[in-house]
């Protein structure tokens, strides 16, 4: 039959999914911002006729750098995917499109793989092995345990015995 993967491999392929996409955003920041630096990165923004290339630049730099850590450990996923999601529709139109689809000539294809794993895991979720998993779990337990306070509590056998008691008076 075809089937998705059992629940345990799916867990690990998003994992291994989160990590390879987040080290390779991740190197791409870490080249903006301590090799190149914001004003190097700024200027072969410039260079790519990008528009507000400070601006963009600086969005590109943080959300590579720190939004990838965040999705390599799975925490706010799917709007870590949707920022960097931001910058690879932003990659492909201002930088790669117009060069075909193979990244040999420049082209489009490893944004577009990429885009493509950030709209997956946006969609389907961090997986267990994340930090999301854990903080939703922790809220579930917490939303149990109020409800669990605030619902009506059954009488205990002693009570309705003496409430029985005192209305027959």
């Amino acid at each position: 039959m075809n089937r998705p993967l059992p629940l345990p491999a799916r867990d690990w392929a998003l994992l291994l999914t989160r990590v390879l996409i987040g080290v390779v955003m991740f190197a791409h920041g870490y080249q903006k911002m301590v090799i190149n630096g914001i004003g190097r990165t700024t200027e072969g923004f410039e260079n790519l006729s990008i528009p507000l290339a400070i601006v963009s630049a600086s969005f590109a730099t943080v959300v590579e750098f720190v939004g990838s850590a965040m999705l390599i450990v799975g925490a706010l996923t799917p709007i870590m995917c949707g920022l960097q999601l931001v910058i690879m529709i932003g990659a492909a139109v201002f930088v790669h499109g117009a060069n075909g689809i193979f990244i040999s000539n420049g082209g489009w294809e490893l944004v577009g793989v990429i885009g493509a794993g950030l709209i997956a895991l946006g969609a389907v979720g961090p997986g267990r092995f994340s930090i999301d998993h854990l903080v939703r779990g922790r809220q579930a337990q917490h939303r149990r345990e109020v409800e669990r306070f605030h619902a009506p509590q059954p009488m205990m056998a002693q009570q309705v015995a003496h409430v029985a008691t005192t209305h027959r008076r």
